[in-house]
């Protein structure tokens, strides 16, 4: 059984691992601010979330109270941040390269102009 568990917790912290490089290739290879924080924030906070849970299976489960703090902290301030520092971006004039959908929140600062 610890043979197993240790075995899981690094399955786990390698996954981990390969999501956090993803993240980073993301952060250097996307093409705009928006793209590359979407690619830091989500990739890194799983990538960390596995790396927690791997470290939690390899101490066979002692330090559960302190992961979970750790993991929910992740899962409340990764997107969190994102959101705010993609809308600061924004107002600053840092504009997205878009697509065929445009850019939503210029629409959005337009409309309540307009009222």
């Amino acid at each position: 059984m610890k043979e197993a568990m240790a075995f899981a917790g690094s399955i786990l912290i390698l996954l981990g691992a390969l999501f956090s490089l993803l993240g980073a290739l993301g952060v250097c290879r996307l093409p705009d601010a928006y793209s590359r924080m979407h690619s830091a924030s989500k990739a890194g906070a799983l990538g960390a979330i596995l790396i927690l849970l791997g470290a939690l299976f390899a101490t066979g489960g002692h330090a559960w109270f302190n992961v979970f703090l750790a993991v929910a902290v992740l899962l409340v301030s990764a997107p969190m941040a994102a959101h705010i520092i993609s809308r600061a971006g924004h107002m600053a004039g840092v504009r997205p390269k878009v697509g065929p959908l445009g850019d939503a929140l210029e629409r959005a600062k337009d409309r309540s102009s307009n009222r």
